[in-house]
């Protein structure tokens, strides 16, 4: 999940530069990569926990027992289980990647002007612009972000043995 969403925050930063509103023009794509990391890592967080509690209430609405017991993996159809977790997980974040998206399109113009005066600094220290966008931004806020959707994707004590002992469908 966090490679695809890397992946993701790279498209939206690179098509956003050749699409952006307004007259505001910030045409580099590191502040670009950096300002879809923060929205990414705040309001797509937001929205991919909001995306797993309406998935978690559909799948025990409809009996759905594989999505049902988030983060348990084990008994016969462990591998079932992880596959369809993980499926679902990367189908939230790709509901979440296109509403940024288009949350970015339509605010470029004011972030446009953030992000030219936050990234101001770096016009003459490329490298170190690409040191800060690329490890140690993400780097803080990943911890973050993985500490938080963690806790909404792991296991809970009451639900380790779901899939066991006759528990799986």
């Amino acid at each position: 999940g966090a490679g695809y969403a890397h992946v993701m925050n790279m498209v939206i930063a690179s098509v956003i530069t050749k699409h952006i509103r307004g007259n505001s023009i910030l045409e580099d794509q590191c502040a670009w990569y950096g300002i879809s990391y923060l929205i990414d890592t705040t309001l797509g967080l937001l929205l991919a926990i909001l995306g797993l509690r309406l998935l978690n209430d559909v799948a025990n609405r409809c009996g759905w027992t594989p999505l049902q017991h988030s983060g348990v993996y084990s008994g016969p159809t462990a591998t079932y289980h992880w596959s369809s977790q993980v499926l679902s997980w990367l189908g939230i974040l790709t509901v979440v990647k296109i509403f940024i998206y288009f949350f970015i399109w339509i605010c470029s113009e004011p972030l446009a002007v953030v992000g030219g005066i936050v990234f101001a600094p770096f016009l003459e220290r490329r490298r170190l612009e690409l040191i800060f966008v690329m490890i140690l931004f993400p780097g803080v806020m990943n911890i973050v972000y993985f500490w938080i959707a963690d806790s909404f994707l792991k296991a809970t004590d009451d639900q380790t043995s779901a899939h066991e002992h006759g528990n799986d469908e």
